[in-house]
């Protein structure tokens, strides 16, 4: 199985507004390759905070007749409204994994929205996380994520690449988030160089593909 994450950042390395949002930042022409990655991709991984703060929509809308990916949902603690795109507008019923002790919680106010699998811990892992889409047959993971979500999969050693959006703005505000955000560095980050396999230019933005050597 191969896990893709697909990011925007501002030229001033920000993926986020100063509210934490991102909606407003990216254009048509982005918004046509996200769609072109999610059709090469079977299943999507989201995080609870990107459904929260951005509520996207997951149905590839600018390739005619593609398959859509289906809507996987990380959810560590609490639940999420029922009334979300994710839940109102996909062509598969969303995969909810969450932990042993927010099950209950999601079971009930979500139980006839999605499919729900609960880890037996109390924090959402990776490589369990990988383990369960493997065991159902998806090959090709998007991760529309957020920086720590980001973070988490790269420091398992799970993301094999990066699709990377640079968009025209210039924020400037200190504290802000890059495409992954924690209090501590990437073991090993100048030791493990991404190769860049593929770069293309569509109006003001710049699309950047590296894969892990």
């Amino acid at each position: 199985m191969k896990l893709s994450i697909n990011m925007a950042m501002t030229l001033d390395g920000k993926v986020v507004r100063p509210d934490g949002r991102w909606y407003g930042l990216t254009s048509s022409e982005d918004k046509t390759q996200m769609d072109v990655y999610r059709s090469q991709s079977d299943a999507i991984l989201i995080g609870k905070n990107s459904i929260l703060n951005d509520n996207p929509i997951v149905k590839i809308r600018a390739i005619p007749n593609a398959l859509n990916p289906r809507p996987v949902i990380l959810v560590r603690k609490g639940t999420l409204p029922p009334d979300k795109h994710v839940f109102e507008e996909s062509d598969h019923i969303p995969l909810i994994i969450c932990t042993k002790s927010n099950l209950k919680e999601i079971k009930t106010s979500l139980e006839n929205k999605a499919e729900i699998f609960a880890l037996d811990s109390d924090d959402i892992d990776p490589k369990k996380v990988t383990g369960i889409l493997k065991r159902k047959g998806y090959k090709n993971v998007l991760l529309e994520g957020g920086p720590k979500l980001n973070f988490s999969f790269l420091e398992a050693d799970l993301v094999d690449r990066i699709y990377l959006t640079i968009v025209p703005f210039v924020i400037g505000k200190t504290g802000l988030p890059g495409i992954a955000d924690r209090n501590s560095e990437l073991p090993g980050f100048d030791q493990n160089r991404w190769t860049l396999k593929d770069h293309f230019a569509k109006g003001n933005e710049i699309f950047l593909v590296y894969e892990k050597p």
